[in-house]
């Protein structure tokens, strides 16, 4: 009975030695797969200065989030965010996906600019992410373990993504106008990653999909105000220029509440 108790004991010792490593290499783990994954995925730069996840406190955080403009734009990051916050459901660590019940991106950065041939800089990382990333996320995870670096088991899903106050920088100077600053209005993302979860490989890509198309949607809004607004203003010139007293300011009021 002894000799049981031991074995049973030896037992016991090997699994927490292996969760423990599986913990305590789970940031790196997810650090290193997010910037090679996400850069294949979205054809560039992708870096994570550093990921402190404490999954028995239901604690995370992300520092660092970048994501590099593609070629033929400026040289700097096209979305970027200093620290990401993350409750995690502790009930969920005994199973698979682990889910991550709430995140929270403050203070975001956006650079939202215009090439020679009128291409947006979001616009070609977005078409990037949806060429490389499955229709579905609610796929099953992958059943060889050695196509995902031995990591197949390890899936992981956010209920709930909201991102506040992001500072957008609007630079239409290729389309004749100048570069503005706009704070975007929050909004919040749900269920990423589905049902089922996914590996920390295909997370980050997806985050930074749906992250784009919505600042995407937003920075176009504010890009057709600015030319709007810039298209009344020559025509309020113009007629400044060949019109003159009454009949010239009434046509300016007129424009003006266009």
């Amino acid at each position: 009975m002894k000799k049981v108790f031991a074995a049973l004991a030896l037992v016991v010792v090997v699994l927490a030695v292996v969760l423990y490593a599986l913990v305590a290499n789970l940031d790196t783990l997810v650090k290193d797969q997010i910037e090679s994954i996400g850069s294949e995925k979205l054809g560039t730069a992708v870096r994570v200065e550093n990921i402190n996840l404490q999954l028995m406190e239901g604690l995370g955080e992300i520092q660092g989030f970048s994501i590099a403009n593609p070629q033929g734009f400026e040289n700097k990051p096209a979305l970027s965010f200093e620290t990401v916050r993350l409750n995690i459901d502790t009930e969920s660590l005994a199973n698979m996906p682990i889910v991550i019940e709430e995140v929270l991106l403050d203070s975001v950065s956006a650079l939202y600019e215009m090439n020679a041939q009128g291409k947006g800089n979001l616009n070609v990382l977005a078409d990037q992410a949806r060429k490389n990333t499955p229709a579905s996320a609610d796929k099953p995870a992958q059943e060889d373990p050695a196509a995902d670096g031995g990591q197949a088991d390890i899936r992981l899903k956010i209920q709930s993504l909201t991102v506040k106050d992001t500072q957008l920088a609007l630079d239409l100077a290729a389309l004749g106008d100048k570069a503005y600053s706009e704070t975007l209005p929050s909004f919040t993302l749900t269920n990423i990653g589905g049902s089922q979860g996914l590996p920390p490989a295909e997370l980050g890509s997806a985050i930074a999909d749906q992250l784009l198309d919505r600042i995407l949607g937003e920075a176009k809004k504010k890009q057709t105000e600015k030319l709007k607004n810039k298209a009344k203003e020559k025509a309020m010139e113009k007629i400044g220029e060949k019109l003159d007293g009454t009949a010239g300011e009434a046509v300016k009021g007129f424009l003006d509440k266009l």
